[in-house]
């Protein structure tokens, strides 16, 4: 069972009752990369109703009813084991206030690998910042991370 003292999944170091759980809870988080380390716990620990309010407006996902939304990360959850969370690099926001953060998730789906690196991006609405969209590919395409950043990303 998972507890509020526990070590955050995001990575941060804090326990997710000093990190993520105010989030998950209704704070607003300050900032795009702030944001992304919630979505990511919010997945870890099943809070998803928090990822489908922390979806910009003009994401396909918005448009679906809360309930089918959930229903099918609950789904996705069962078969998900999130191991861990890598930041690599963000920035913005920029002149049309998008801010994006490049990452990299380390996810076991049914026992498989399903790691990937994402670049997102991430726009305020709402007095909040919210997730507008992402490119990703797996892991095992992205090469070394050390040396990937927002300019290098290939997609």
């Amino acid at each position: 069972m998972r507890r509020d003292d526990d070590a955050c999944p995001c990575g941060s170091g804090a326990t997710y009752a000093t990190c993520c759980a105010p989030f998950h809870a209704g704070a607003e988080p300050p900032d795009a990369e702030r944001l992304m380390r919630a979505r990511y716990a919010a997945f870890a620990r099943g809070e998803h109703r928090f990822l489908h309010r922390t979806l910009h407006r003009d994401h396909e996902d918005r448009a679906r009813p809360e309930r089918d939304f959930v229903a099918s990360l609950e789904k996705h959850a069962k078969r998900a084991r999130y191991r861990g969370l890598r930041i690599l690099d963000h920035d913005g926001p920029d002149a049309d206030g998008i801010a994006r953060v490049l990452f990299a998730v380390d996810v076991l789906v049914a026992g498989r690998d399903a790691s990937f690196v994402e670049l997102s991006s991430f726009a305020i609405e709402g007095g909040g910042w919210r997730y507008v969209g992402g490119r990703s590919m797996p892991r095992s395409a992205a090469g070394d991370l050390d040396a990937l950043r927002i300019a290098t990303f290939p997609l």
